[in-house]
């Protein structure tokens, strides 16, 4: 029997670099934006709709709530205002009531 001669390559990615728990939080962000971007289809007042599509992310959605968030205090003065219309459009978009809450914070990384 001959002796194989192996050539070993090596891929231009570091395991280590690698974190499953970012790809995760990115993988559930990247759905959140969906949904969000669904539900604002469903906003019906063209002002809601553009200060939420402007500024609003949501950043979490489970068991009948979600939570957006909105990047100023002034902003989320102006975007309490609507939330009932938000909470419409959720209903439009799943059938069920949905109650919405808000934070203030960074809503670009």
């Amino acid at each position: 029997m001959q002796a194989q001669n192996f050539l070993q390559m090596e891929l231009p990615l570091n395991i280590e670099k690698i974190d499953p728990l970012k790809q995760m939080e990115k993988a559930i962000q990247d759905m959140l934006d969906l949904i969000w971007k669904g539900v604002i289809l469903h906003i019906s007042v063209k002002t809601t709709k553009t200060l939420m599509s402007q500024h609003g992310k949501l950043i979490a959605c489970s068991n009948g709530e979600a939570c957006v968030k909105v990047p100023s205090l002034p902003i989320f003065r102006m975007a309490r205002e609507k939330l009932p219309d938000v909470e419409a459009a959720f209903k439009k978009a799943f059938g069920y009531n949905i109650k919405v809450s808000l934070v203030v914070g960074k809503t670009h990384s």
